[in-house]
């Protein structure tokens, strides 16, 4: 998912062409190159290249920039140096679909941060506060706004310096090297097919609970819901992005409203407690719920990607104007109202507030709708990049070839994603090992580093105070994906256990039986108490 600009910055577009003068990409994975100038000895540094990225919602992008080894060769002798900005090119000739110069103002950025970071984890709040209590719950949610911010500030100031940055993987490339680079990619690619499957099991089990009364098996659902999603995988690019952004939000606003609205009519029952600070806590059951909290402030690993869709990327913070008091506003209404009318018995999937019937059934349409739409712009994206990685000549292909590779990426991701989703079938775990073990090397630690090593490139020194700043983050970035993760794999391990191993039926909480769904039959009216096993 990502865009080059094309403002000017000294840099010519190469033209569309196939022709004798446009030589071979060179095939890597990722990044596929020419070089522009400088002769074909071993010993000279190529000034410009091109590369062929994934643009947002199906474009492909063809980019000139400057290369990073000819930035580090310059640098060496001029700190004060500055690279050129990226243009983007038409590519081959008689192709439709490479993506023009983005121009997204801040305004339509937010909208996008909104509807991609407001989702799945939105719904583990409520349980989250009652984990750690109303004041820990509340500095978290605080304290990782305000991280996203300073993080973004921190890539926004190497995208001044790299302006041909297009996604963090470049931002490794440049600043750290060469294996950062890859290392970000693998990382990225993972954190997307984790995310995909988080979205697959919401899609199944959100089907199974407007279909509550229909008993299959939660893998049953979750390969409806992938047979349901595979058509929509076949599209190769998604038109209008500003409407999948407010369909989106509007479903998971609604789905979120109905819950709420559901609570304050249902009251809060006499015996519900809540603490300032949550009892038997330990430092691993912290770490766990924080990791949990963290998702859903964790959109940075595609804020590069963005940053290159705008008119100007430099207004980037301004999007923080709109998202910042929606996305707090949002998550501490949800977890307020979750725990105080359900207090320590908060679950970790809001919609288990609602017991069955149609205002259940309704919440969970809503849901299934939300999902839809993003793991369809989810797995666009991953499916992209993986095609360009694989064959980058015929992504745009509109023929039998191009198709049946089109076929082969998004089969391959949807299959990936359905053995997630079944492999750890239990949401708020899924979304805390997502928090806690992939999320912090590409929304905090890998933006810190290349900070810190682009600040080192410009001979530009850290202030005392912004190395024990800089290391702190490091720090608890580390210790969050270690502790959450350990956490984590031991409640999962635990909950095989208990409530069957993966692939397993898994039907609590969604079945209308006394055995499956004791709790929400309860909140139905039906007393299980009084029903033999």
């Amino acid at each position: 998912m990502s865009a080059g600009r094309s403002d000017g910055g000294g840099s010519q577009a190469v033209e569309g062409g196939t022709g004798s003068n446009m030589q071979p990409f060179q095939t890597s994975m990722y990044m596929h190159t020419r070089n522009i100038e400088g002769g074909s000895s071993a010993n000279t540094v190529s000034t410009r290249e091109v590369v062929q990225r994934s643009g947002m919602f199906g474009k492909s992008l063809i980019v000139e920039r400057e290369s990073c080894a000819s930035i580090n060769s310059t640098l060496r002798s001029n700190r004060s140096y500055k690279s050129n900005e990226a243009t983007i090119s038409n590519g081959f000739a008689d192709d439709k679909n490479i993506a023009p110069p983005q121009q997204a103002s801040w305004v339509h950025i937010a909208a996008i941060i909104l509807s991609e970071v407001v989702g799945a984890g939105v719904l583990t709040l409520s349980q989250k506060y009652a984990q750690l209590g109303w004041v820990l719950s509340t500095l978290a949610i605080l304290s990782f706004f305000a991280l996203l911010v300073f993080i973004s500030h921190l890539m926004l100031e190497v995208k001044k310096v790299f302006p041909a940055i297009l996604n963090m993987s470049d931002a490794a490339d440049y600043t750290i090297g060469r294996w950062a680079y890859w290392v970000a990619y693998v990382l990225l690619i993972i954190l997307l097919l984790f995310i995909l499957g988080d979205y697959l099991l919401l899609i199944g089990k959100s089907l199974g609970s407007a279909f509550y009364s229909v008993h299959l098996c939660q893998p049953w659902w979750v390969l409806i819901g992938a047979a349901l999603v595979f058509p929509f995988t076949q599209l190769r690019t998604l038109s209008s992005t500003t409407a999948l952004c407010f369909l989106s939000m509007s479903a998971i606003a609604g789905s979120v409203i109905i819950v709420i609205v559901a609570l304050i009519v249902n009251g809060r029952d006499s015996s519900v407690e809540t603490f300032l600070i949550a009892e038997d806590m330990t430092f691993s059951s912290v770490m766990q719920s924080l990791s949990a909290m963290y998702f859903t402030f964790s959109g940075q690993f595609m804020f590069y990607e963005l940053m290159s869709e705008m008119k100007d990327f430099k207004d980037f913070m301004k999007v923080f104007i709109i998202s910042g008091p929606v996305q707090v506003g949002i998550y501490a209404i949800v977890g307020c109202v979750g725990y105080y009318y359900k207090g320590t018995l908060a679950s970790g999937y809001f919609l288990d507030n609602l017991g069955f019937g149609p205002a259940y059934r309704v919440a969970s349409a809503l849901l299934f709708f939300h999902m839809l739409v993003g793991y369809i712009i989810m797995s666009n994206v991953l499916s992209r990049i993986l095609h360009i990685a694989v064959s980058p000549y015929h992504v745009n292909d509109k023929g039998w070839r191009g198709k049946f590779e089109w076929l082969g990426c998004t089969s391959s991701v949807l299959v990936l994603s359905f053995v997630v989703a079944n492999a750890i079938p239990f949401f708020d775990l899924l979304t805390s090992l997502i928090g806690g073990l992939f999320l912090p090397p590409l929304c905090l630690l890998f933006p810190v580093v290349c900070y810190v090593r682009m600040r080192i490139l410009i001979d530009e020194k850290l202030k005392w105070w912004e190395w024990i700043l800089h290391v702190a983050l490091l720090s608890f970035g580390v210790v969050m994906m270690v502790v959450s993760t350990i956490a984590t794999v031991k409640t999962l391990i635990l909950n095989w256990s208990t409530f069957g191993e993966p692939f397993s039926c898994h039907c609590e909480k969604v079945w209308d039986t006394c055995y499956c769904s004791p709790q929400r039959m309860e909140f139905t009216g039906y007393n299980c108490s009084a029903i033999e096993p």
